[in-house]
């Protein structure tokens, strides 16, 4: 342990006098704090005007003065999904995913209103942010510095002075990942401390998210660095060892989430949004109306024990519509837990991208920490879809209540616009988060443990060569 301390200091050394390293962690401290105050005015102005909008659809909703609690069904209101702290740092899907929707009767809207659709510009590589800056511009900047770590002594001379003296192949490689490690903490340390405090500033945070959200991608560095000592250690020259760490890092960050993308568009392909809403109007076409249907009018006679539907207690017309709304619901419900399904394949489909790069199993890990992933858009839909036959509900059942006893058409007051509920996103729990996860965490656990092995054999086949 005595060696690998003095070799990293003398790494560190000559870090330090090497002003590339300076240079490059000023690049990433402006990008970070760049990508963090972009983010924090994103998501602070979203928040300002989803509350806004929130407040003034209840007013709306409040002071629509008396009508029929059905029409007042059809007058409707917003689901508009709030973000999450963690946005901040990680914006997932949510700028490419709908945040409104428009919850009335008989109909099940889908998100609407993208964020990105407003925006006037957008990397094409992703979205920037503070994930990107760690995801993509630390491992590259981690390669360029680690391809010259081992390269660099071996070209000098001075591994085999080194190793003939007595060095441990091994310890030294481990030297080498201990300065390197202390590398990655340099430049990953301002754009995690940045967007930590970003986040805790945006709202309230969840901090055992937070943690969890930083570890993993402590561990997604800890095994870039791994990997990049390895090639370092086996590459005859830095430039060598510069050309395969360019090759790996193109291949793992640029190409692999690509690539896993594209296979789980061929594996479960999405339908398209014209084909997806027009077979769902088709098969709306085969719900029966119960205004029509007889035997559901006699059902309802037998159920309350008259021969006619003007000798009912309740309204017949709530009663058929709260009817036509569960049957409607079924077909919603079947039509959106298919789309939801083939989401889970392509996710499913998307780990393969794993055995390339754990990047891919690091994004689901990251997005589904900050609740930007798709399950937790799904989530938000599926709320809104349960809130809104809540609410059609209610306003049926009370025309159902007083409808029969209403002279002329049945007209409801303010009283129960306020007392219908608003409607509350509930994320997902943190264990329900952990589970959906638990897959892309074990792959990290196993990139993390093929990295630690990478480094014991590339010490090993050093030994030999030098020796």
């Amino acid at each position: 342990m005595t060696g690998v301390a003095a070799l990293a200091r003398k790494d560190w050394r000559e870090f330090i006098r090497d002003r590339r390293l300076l240079v490059m962690t000023l690049l990433v401290l402006l990008l970070a704090l760049a990508a963090v105050v972009t983010a924090y005015a994103r998501v602070a102005a979203y928040e300002a005007d989803r509350i806004a909008t929130e407040q003034r659809d209840r007013v709306t909703w409040e002071s629509q003065g008396e009508r029929n609690p059905h029409s007042a069904a059809h007058f409707a209101t917003w689901a508009l999904r709030p973000l999450t702290a963690l946005a901040v740092l990680e914006p997932g899907v949510t700028p490419y995913a709908g945040s409104a929707i428009w919850m009335e009767a008989h109909y099940r809207n889908g998100a609407r209103a993208r964020p990105v659709d407003d925006a006037a510009i957008a990397f094409d590589v992703g979205t920037f942010s503070v994930t990107w800056v760690l995801q993509t511009l630390v491992p590259l900047l981690l390669f360029v510095v680690a391809a010259s770590l081992v390269a660099r002594e071996r070209e000098r001379g001075t591994l085999r002075l080194l190793l003939v003296g007595g060095a441990d192949a091994r310890g030294l490689l481990q030297g080498k990942l201990v300065s390197l490690g202390g590398i990655a903490l340099l430049l990953a340390s301002p754009v995690l401390v940045a967007g930590v405090l970003a986040a805790l500033l945006a709202g309230p945070a969840d901090l055992l998210r937070l943690a969890l959200w930083t570890l993993a991608y402590l561990v997604f560095l800890g095994i870039v660095a791994g990997f990049a000592v390895s090639v370092s250690a086996l590459a005859r020259t830095v430039s060598g060892a510069m050309l395969v760490l360019v090759g790996l890092w193109c291949v793992a960050v640029l190409m692999a989430p690509r690539a896993g993308a594209a296979l789980a568009q061929v594996t479960a392909p999405t339908p398209s949004a014209e084909v997806f809403w027009s077979d769902m109007r088709n098969d709306m076409t085969q719900v029966v109306n119960p205004f029509s249907d007889d035997s559901f009018r006699e059902a309802v006679l037998a159920l309350y024990g008259v021969d006619t539907v003007e000798a009912l207690p309740v309204d017949f017309g709530g009663l058929a519509l709260h009817e036509s709304e569960e049957r409607s619901a079924v077909v919603f419900d079947r039509h959106f837990d298919a789309l939801a399904a083939t989401y889970a394949r392509q996710r499913a489909a998307m780990r393969w991208a794993s055995l390339v790069s754990p990047l891919p199993a690091l994004q689901n890990v990251s997005t589904a920490i900050a609740g930007t992933d798709g399950r937790s858009q799904l989530a938000f839909q599926d709320q809104a879809e349960a809130h809104r036959q809540r609410m059609v509900a209610a306003l049926n059942r009370d025309l159902i209540d007083h409808g029969a006893q209403a002279d002329g058409e049945y007209l409801a007051g303010p009283a129960l616009w306020r007392e219908t509920e608003a409607f509350v996103y509930r994320p997902p729990a943190l264990a329900d988060t952990a589970r959906s996860i638990g897959p892309d965490l074990l792959i990290l656990g196993l990139w993390a443990l093929a990295a630690a092995l990478a480094v014991q054999l590339s010490g090993r086949r050093l030994a030999r060569r030098i020796l």
